[in-house]
């Protein structure tokens, strides 16, 4: 694989890489009318400073799609959801878009680890195409 495939295969619809988010697919995301498969995303990341507990709380006002945790080792988060997506690319790259979105709340943050796994597929669609990224795209 060269990097113009990589490069291909992480870009979102409007061309963005998924793991640096977008807010456009985040914005999409959150079209209630969408007929676009369901996702269900995870995003590890690394935060420089600590969440304070009421921002890990406030993820819920967004709806009971999100959750925000911390997990053990200091500074790295799981941010888990329900998203309406066309591709994998797309469903990854709205929910660090929403991480985008919300700097005031994640100013500076890392992307260690994605992945999406497609809840409503449609049919014909193999196990291996319902998990993003495919475990020998990593």
């Amino acid at each position: 694989m060269n990097h113009r495939d990589d490069a291909a295969y992480w870009a979102c619809p409007h061309g963005q890489d998924a793991r640096l988010g977008c807010v456009a697919c985040y914005e999409d995301s959150r079209d209630p009318e969408s007929v676009a498969p369901l996702w269900e995303v995870a995003v590890w990341f690394f935060s420089e400073r600590p969440l304070p507990i009421k921002a890990l709380q406030d993820v819920h006002r967004h709806g009971s799609r999100f959750l925000l945790d911390k997990l053990s080792a200091p500074h790295i988060y799981l941010l888990t959801a329900h998203v309406r997506a066309g591709q994998g690319s797309q469903a990854v790259a709205g929910l660090v878009g929403f991480l985008v979105h919300n700097r005031h709340v994640v100013d500076e943050f890392t992307v260690q680890e994605t992945r999406a796994v497609l809840l409503s597929p449609p049919a014909g669609t193999s196990a291996a195409d319902r998990v993003w990224p495919r475990p020998d795209r990593r």
